[in-house]
């Protein structure tokens, strides 16, 4: 599910949840008491439809009768965490090349061309990358399907990978580094990933982006855009029977040649099945970035594996409450799922002068609230929450909502979702809070210009300074 709780779903938990309190101005008007809330509307169907060709390609349709226009994602396996050891980066360029120029009908297409023929569909084409899938988002009018399944095809089957578009993207990509070494907000995720999970981490580097080369890319492109490692995504008003005719016309004959026998078994799901580190031992670090625009704070900590994603956000969701009602800065709250290994983030961007007392606060109620007893009013809320966010998402954004699912391998969570929040027990949900946030097993760190670092370690016993080398290498 996303980071931040939004205004329609707080509104529809609360209305959930409150009940009959919800109605006090009817008491007053002469009603002995106030009638019963009406029961909760039965959440929205999801009925997705899947099929696969005969190459291997799953095809996923979610159905929209009425809707205006159709969003089509096209979901290989190639995200950065699949970057090779050294050449951190190369999933980010490999992707970025596809829209820098392609074949068709044995014509080039130049980026001009290509992000004109997106622009004709009615919105920009858009390239997207996750820890585990690369993905290229078009939207268009249901009678424009085909232009834009076809453009896929181009993308990904017959990109032309050009030496002069890896200088570019390279090029675009170290000038990106030089700004997110000196923003706070753009480092931190990196820089607390790195944290939580030490080398195993791929981050990427000038070296390591100075170091890809075309057949890097070349290779990287025939691993992981292939048809029975990928998935084309349809969110509209079309047929199951419509979306599997325009992949057999476009994608049907997408054929890549043979992998080499390195125990690389194609999968069934764009899902990362690569090793994942333990998480490491818990630290807290200062990372001072000179002349930066306040300090951004994060907290973290393991959640056993396998929990399910239910059961993680309800965690989640209660203990963003809990903290938004303790701590008086506008928290943002994650659970992250790398190659299995789970990291629930917690982060707020502070001006330096409340750094020490923020962190003082912190060091004494985060174990407080993860301790605190689960009523039966706490998990309704929660679930109330959870859901509403899920039903928003649904209505608004259903293509990335699946796009997410796919990805971490819970798209039969995400399709059952209201019964398996229903499912959640208050004792197990208490379980998980209790066991986490503990002082062994908090990470914490904070980069920005804090000044002195005295007042932030007095605050938090254990702090450390450290320097951008140690923390992301470079």
């Amino acid at each position: 599910m996303t980071v931040d709780l939004n205004r329609r779903g707080l509104m529809f938990g609360a209305a959930i949840v409150s009940g009959s309190a919800a109605w006090p101005a009817l008491a007053q008007d002469g009603f002995d008491r106030p009638p019963e809330a009406p029961p909760a509307p039965a959440p929205m169907p999801l009925p997705l439809e899947q099929t696969k060709l005969a190459n291997g390609l799953r095809v996923v349709v979610l159905p929209r009768p009425g809707a205006p226009r159709t969003v089509v994602r096209l979901i290989g396996e190639g995200g950065w965490l699949r970057d090779p050891a050294g050449k951190d980066g190369l999933a980010e360029v490999a992707l970025s090349m596809l829209a820098q120029g392609a074949k068709r009908d044995g014509e080039e297409m130049e980026s001009a061309d290509i992000a004109y023929a997106g622009d004709l569909l009615g919105l920009p084409l858009r390239l997207e990358l996750t820890p585990s899938t690369a993905e290229i988002v078009l939207e268009a009018l249901p009678d424009q399907c085909d232009d834009a399944v076809n453009l896929l095809a181009d993308l990904t089957q017959r990109p032309l990978l050009a030496f002069e578009s890896l200088e570019h993207i390279r090029s675009r990509a170290i000038d990106a580094l030089v700004l997110r070494r000196a923003d706070a907000l753009l480092l931190a995720p990196w820089a607390a990933r790195r944290q939580f999970r030490g080398r195993a981490q791929p981050v990427q580097t000038a070296a390591s982006l100075k170091r890809l080369k075309r057949e890097d890319v070349l290779g990287f492109h025939r691993q992981y855009w292939r048809p029975e490692r990928a998935v084309l995504l349809f969110a509209g008003d079309l047929s199951l029977q419509t979306a599997r005719g325009l992949a057999e016309d476009f994608m049907g004959g997408w054929r890549v040649a043979k992998l080499p026998p390195a125990g690389q078994a194609a999968a069934p799901t764009p899902a990362v099945t690569l090793p994942a580190a333990a998480p490491t031992p818990a630290v807290s670090q200062f990372l001072p970035l000179p002349q930066g625009q306040g300090c951004r704070l994060i907290v973290q900590t393991p959640v056993p594996r396998g929990t399910p994603p239910a059961l993680r956000e309800l965690a989640r969701t209660l203990m963003h409450q809990r903290l938004a009602a303790r701590l008086p800065w506008p928290w943002e709250s994650e659970m992250e799922s790398l190659a299995g290994a789970l990291c629930w983030r917690l982060s707020v961007t502070l001006p330096a002068a409340v750094v020490p007392e923020q962190l003082a606060l912190l060091r004494e109620q985060l174990p407080l609230l993860a301790a605190e007893a689960v009523t039966p009013e706490d998990l309704a809320l929660a679930q109330a929450l959870a859901q509403g966010e899920w039903e928003f998402q649904l209505a608004e954004a259903p293509d990335a909502l699946l796009s997410q699912a796919l990805a971490t391998g819970e798209l039969e969570d995400c399709v059952q979702w209201p019964q398996r929040v229903r499912a959640v027990s208050a004792p197990v949900l208490q379980l998980l809070m209790a066991s986490s946030w503990r002082d062994g097993r908090t990470h914490l760190l904070l980069l920005g210009d804090a000044g002195p670092p005295e007042p932030a370690q007095r605050a938090w016993p254990g702090l450390a300074s450290t320097t951008m080398r140690a923390v992301i290498g470079e």
